[in-house]
């Protein structure tokens, strides 16, 4: 992560925008020094926010944990219809 101070920041914000985007950089903006802000691409932010989100129910975390120890796999199709499934059921609640 590339630390640039918010005011070098301003003057080409379009380019890291674009760099944000295309590359998945990400930077962390500074004020007076000190860390302020944080930019990335929103697929990299809803990547974080979805594994913040699994990582963070129990059932989702015990469920990893025994699928490692059984030496099963789920494919890429099946997890994100179960990701869609509890998705669903916490928006519901």
């Amino acid at each position: 992560m590339e630390t640039i101070p918010i005011t070098e920041a301003k003057a080409k914000i379009a380019e890291l925008a674009d760099r944000a985007q295309r590359e998945h950089a990400d930077y962390t903006f500074t004020k007076n020094g000190r860390p302020a802000v944080v930019m990335m691409s929103v697929a990299q932010y809803e990547s974080l926010m979805e594994t913040l989100s699994i990582l963070s129910d129990p059932e989702a975390r015990a469920d990893l944990v025994e699928s490692a120890d059984s030496e099963e796999f789920t494919t890429e199709e099946e997890m994100a219809e179960l990701m869609r499934e509890r998705l669903n059921r916490d928006s519901a609640a």
